[in-house]
């Protein structure tokens, strides 16, 4: 087949653009080096590679008598007693109504809020909530009412909802709802969501039952909260968010996601939602291996690897914190520190994501990949400043991160004399910036 068409014409010259603002294009014909230790994926209990996991998933699968595909989609033969079972074991484990299994994250927050929210809504949300949310926003009959407000700013939420409730007069009168969305941690900058602040806010300006809070959980769930059950968990605050995304491809080392939230939401959806509608259900290996995942998270085994995390965590703190401050800011630092907030800190969790923030961030990770390290850059279009970012693991030792900080400040010294300005891009027309990978 030629590859001279116009259509390869454009697409390459895509790529090409994309290469002349400093992104790498990969060769997926080729793998990354793996002889070091992982610092890049977010498989942060290193439960993909769990050696009781996997043990105990293959004793599951086993003794099943049915083991690959659904066949259909739910509302026709697609419907089973395993996904029933595991969705009720879902719902009871992170303290909600009801529970609804999608393939991915991704899937999930599209679909919830390209169909929840109705013609009169409004949706509000944090300038870096995920892309998969944004694309929901774009395809929902609330398309035409979205408001954003500055990251983790409960100053400029207050501002947006009044804005909102002066623009849309119906949500004061009962006759629409007002959705807003954050996550409970933010996978570009380690940030933790003020929640409890939040929800203060919203609660104290919109009228009791016509605020709709959405918290997507995709890099706490599992790491945070009683037997892992996350951030929420954790607050305390089943009783004032009214719906959670639940993703396992991260501390679950799994992949797929739940929506928990009321069964009026989760009947609605089924019947619904073209991602459940028009695709075949996920299939009894998903349903095993998440029945495993959770098994193990939720025991004694899960407890263990969750401290050993966060043991892990301060560690890396502790190391970058010394390492990098012999360093100009304009050469290289990390965004913030989650575990320097109070809050946070009285909680006893912290966050297993470190952005090294550089205007030379694929020099950076160019450097890394020769020492061994699986890294990529993070630039623009993906956030507003380049980045490499470090994520901590159970399977990673103190040496492993001694290691990899070392690697880093050899980088940064070898180009101290290299200081480059850090370019923030504004975000585009869109308002679509930031992207969870």
């Amino acid at each position: 087949m030629s590859q001279d068409t116009p259509l390869h014409g454009a697409l390459r010259q895509k790529l090409l653009i994309r290469t002349l603002g400093g992104e790498r294009i990969i060769c997926f014909d080729e793998l990354l080096p793996s002889s070091a230790g992982d610092f890049f994926s977010n498989d942060y209990l290193s439960l993909s590679t769990d050696a009781v996991l996997r043990e105990h998933f293959l004793n599951q699968a086993l003794a099943a008598p049915r083991l690959f595909g659904a066949t259909a989609s739910r509302l026709s033969t697609g419907n089973s007693a395993e996904i029933n079972v595991l969705e009720g074991r879902l719902q009871r484990f992170f303290g909600y109504p009801a529970a609804v299994l999608f393939p991915s994250g991704y899937s999930a927050n599209a679909s919830f809020f390209s169909t929840v929210p109705q013609e009169g809504d409004a949706i509000i949300y944090d300038e870096r909530t995920h892309v998969s949310c944004r694309d929901g926003f774009r395809s929902s009959p609330a398309r035409g009412a979205t408001y954003r407000f500055a990251h983790n700013s409960v100053a400029s939420l207050e501002e947006c909802i009044q804005k909102v409730l002066r623009k849309h007069p119906g949500i004061a009168q009962g006759n629409s709802t007002a959705f807003v969305s954050v996550e409970s941690l933010y996978s570009m900058e380690g940030t933790f969501c003020p929640l409890v602040e939040m929800v203060e806010v919203i609660e104290k300006l919109i009228p009791a039952g016509h605020a709709h809070i959405v918290v997507d959980e995709a890099h706490t769930s599992a790491l945070c909260g009683p037997n892992g059950s996350g951030y929420i968990s954790l607050l305390g605050l089943h009783d004032r968010i009214h719906t959670v995304v639940h993703t396992f491809g991260k501390g679950w080392g799994f992949h797929g996601a739940a929506i928990l939230t009321s069964r009026q939401i989760r009947e609605y959806m089924l019947h619904i939602t073209p991602h459940l509608v028009f695709s075949t259900a996920v299939p009894y290996t998903d349903i095993y291996g998440l029945s495993s995942c959770l098994d193990i998270i939720s025991g004694e085994r899960g407890e263990q690897l969750r401290q050993r995390l966060r043991v892990l965590c301060r560690h890396a703190h502790k190391q970058l914190l010394i390492a990098l401050k012999r360093f100009p800011e304009g050469l290289l630092f990390v965004e913030k520190f989650s575990m320097d907030d109070t809050a946070t800190r009285d909680l006893d969790i912290c966050s297993p994501i470190f952005p090294l923030c550089t205007a030379q961030a694929k020099g950076l990770s160019d450097y890394l990949l020769t020492k061994g390290y699986a890294s990529s850059p993070i630039i623009y279009p993906i956030v507003k400043s380049p980045r490499v970012r470090m994520s901590i693991h159970v399977s990673n030792t103190e040496a492993d991160i001694d290691s990899f900080v070392g690697a880093v400040v050899e980088w940064a010294t070898n180009h101290a004399q290299d200081v480059v300005p850090l370019v923030v891009h504004p975000e585009n027309k869109h308002g679509e910036m930031r992207a969870r990978l």
